[in-house]
């Protein structure tokens, strides 16, 4: 839509198959509107209502647009409040909004330094925690050792391995699986020729 980054006012995102919309303010509206579809693309939104009907309905059924344009800041506020509360309406219910309050507890507020590096300690440490070789290792060891329980597949994955002297396309018509598969699990699993 044509509007400028830094326009402050009231927004609503609107499902045109349901009729119902999420009511929103923002200092840069088509920032805050880029925002929640990429959140909603990565199912990853916060509002957990949006995000069910955005799976639900997919993205084209999703509009949004500019309600309320403000002068001042201080104004937002006063203008979703009045729609929270039944005072303003549209025509659409608002009933993805999950805060029964209209309040932005960070507008005008900045995280200290402190703040923003006890953020990113926290974030490059779980993302450590889950790149080292031996995490990966210990997931992989785990989820095959759950697959080997299962009889059918050991039974399967045996007579992969143990039939080196035929090819992977008989291999899988023997099996009852696909070739590119066949071969994946005959070169990870041949260590356990002879073992199974």
């Amino acid at each position: 839509m044509p509007y400028a980054n830094n326009i402050i006012g009231i927004y609503k995102i609107t499902n045109i198959v349901t009729g119902h919309c999420y009511v929103g303010q923002s200092q840069r509206v088509v920032k805050r509107i880029r925002e929640h579809f990429r959140l909603l693309r990565n199912g990853c939104h916060i509002n957990p209502k949006l995000q069910r009907a955005f799976n639900k309905h997919g993205e084209s059924a999703f509009q949004w647009s500019l309600e309320a344009v403000c002068q001042d800041v201080k104004d937002l506020d006063i203008i979703e409040e009045a729609f929270l509360s039944g005072k303003a309406w549209f025509s659409e219910p608002s009933c993805y909004n999950i805060a029964a309050f209209s309040k932005a507890p960070m507008r005008g507020k900045q995280h200290s330094v402190e703040s923003k590096q006890k953020m990113a300690s926290a974030r490059t440490r779980n993302r450590a925690m889950y790149e080292t070789a031996g995490y990966r290792s210990r997931l992989s060891g785990a989820q095959s050792a759950r697959y080997l329980e299962d009889a059918a597949y050991r039974k399967k994955l045996k007579f992969i391995v143990d039939h080196p002297e035929m090819s992977y396309a008989a291999r899988a018509r023997a099996v009852g699986g696909d070739t590119s598969s066949v071969r994946r699990l005959a070169v990870r699993h041949a260590h356990l020729k002879g073992v199974l």
